[in-house]
Parts: structure tokens; sequence; C-alpha cells
């Protein structure tokens, strides 16, 4: 087996891990650990192959790391999506596994998908804690200042801004586009081109665009604040004020962005351990 995937599999315990679990957690709950772990091995089989395709062409000049980025964003996406609609069987396999080799004929039982399920950013994974943490440290105080601007929580901005930049790993293009904003007609400004993923009409699509560039951190920020208040568009996210889950919901109806799960990733990242305690 490649050893990327065999490291990539070993960081989840294996099937060890998922044997521990299913005995505390019942057979509903062993379906559910089933589907997620064939999630991670499919995820993982297409990390692999993307980096294969990509060694066959080192120098593509479309390749960057914001297009990486997105390309594995959209590996996980599919990776969640198979597992949830039938997957490859493994899971299936796992489940009788775990439950001890039942071979009883009735359909196992597993639980229905959520209308809207929460994906994990690609960065939760690929960012050590102490690079997030180094991240958040230095957005915190203009992030504290935004949210007293704009009169909502200081969370949602770090969130967006480790959504947006991969906990900062796109700042090394020297752009500190820290929201994803785009450089329309209106703006007069700094520009960089990029290639980025993008859904249209429910399909990922490479396109090529503009976008905002600052000459720091702050400046972006300011932006960011100055972008929400003159966009009637995001009236409402900003009427739920110190609300976070109003606040995320009413920014991606707004449109903030494609991807139909942004505001699940947002409360995702909200979530997790980096952001606990932030304020």
């Amino acid at each position: 087996m490649n050893s990327q995937l065999t490291q990539g599999l070993g960081d989840y315990n294996n099937l060890n891990a998922l044997q521990s679990l299913k005995s505390a957690s019942g057979s509903r709950a062993v379906a559910e650990v089933a589907r997620q772990f064939e999630s991670i091995f499919v995820n993982m089989m297409l990390k692999t192959m993307r980096e294969a395709t990509r060694s066959l062409n080192p120098n593509d000049e479309f390749s960057s790391d914001q297009s990486r980025f997105y390309e594995d964003m959209a590996d996980q996406q599919l990776a969640l999506q198979l597992s949830e609609h039938g997957g490859i069987g493994l899971a299936h396999v796992l489940q009788r596994q775990l439950s001890g080799g039942l071979t009883s004929s009735a359909t196992p039982t597993v639980p229905a998908p959520a209308a809207s399920t929460p994906t994990a950013p690609v960065s939760q994974a690929a960012v050590s804690a102490p690079d997030k943490q180094a991240f958040l440290d230095t957005l915190l105080p203009h992030a504290r200042a935004a949210a007293r601007q704009l009169g909502v929580s200081v969370r949602v901005i770090l969130a967006q801004a480790a959504l947006e930049t991969g906990w900062g790993k796109s700042l090394a293009q020297g752009f500190n586009n820290l929201f994803g904003i785009k450089a329309d007609p209106s703006w007069k400004g700094s520009s960089a081109g990029r290639s980025t993923l993008e859904l249209v009409n429910g399909q990922l699509q490479r396109r090529h665009a503009n976008f905002r560039a600052y000459p720091s951190i702050a400046a972006s920020v300011a932006d960011y604040v100055s972008f929400l208040q003159s966009n009637p568009r995001y009236r409402q996210a900003l009427a739920a004020g110190t609300d976070e889950q109003a606040f995320v919901q009413a920014l991606s109806k707004a449109g903030y962005a494609s991807d139909p799960h942004y505001a699940d990733k947002l409360r995702q990242i909200m979530a997790s351990a980096s952001l606990a305690g932030q304020g």
C-alpha cells in the first residue's frame, strides 16, 4: 500500500480504534463510524492520486497553493458525498466486522444523512495546532477591533479568516487577502489573479479570478469591515449581532461564497479547540 495512504490511515488509529468505539456506542453508532472511516479512506486515495498527477506536471502554471487547497477541499467533499450515497462498499464490510460478523439478512441500519452535512475544512487536518495558534495570535487584535465595529462576535471573524486562508497558509503568497474578497470593478486597489474552484449550477468548475491584494493584515481586516457594511445584501447578517449561528447562516444565504456548506464549515471551525475561549 502507498506509504502516504498508510500513514493517513494510521492517523485515525486504524480499525482498532473503531472497534473500541463500537463497544461503547451501539450498532447505530457503528454504522456512522464505518461510514466516516470509508470517507477518510476514499479521501486519502483521492489525495494520493492527486499528488501523483501533480508530480507528472510539476511546472503546471495553473498550480498554486491556493488551487491545491481548493482541489483538496473538493476531494474531501467528494469523499463525503460518496460515503453518504452508498460509497464503495467498505462501510458495509466494516460495519459487519465491528458488529461481530453478524450474518443476519436484515438491512443494516444506517443513519439518514442530515439535510446539510457539516464538512471539515482541509485546514483542520493539514495545519498543526501551534501554527493555528500563531495565526490566531497575529489576527486577534485586528479581529477584535473589527468585531466592535461590526457589532458581531470576534469568533466568526476568526473562523472566516481561518477558512478562507487555510489557517493562514495562503498568506504566504503575499496578498494578505484574509477573507477571499474578489477585486470587482468597484475596487481601486491592487489585485492578484488566481485560479480557483467555484460551485456553478451544482458543479465545481475551475475559474480564473482577480482577488483584492492588501499591503497588510490590518488593511485586509479594515476592507472586510467596509465590504460588509457597504453591501446591502449583508444587512441581515450584521443584524444578527453576536448571535454566531444566525450570522454565519445569513452570511452564507446572502451568497458570500458559492459553497453550499459554507456556514457549516464556519460552525465547525468555531466549535474546534483552536477557537475555544477566543473572544
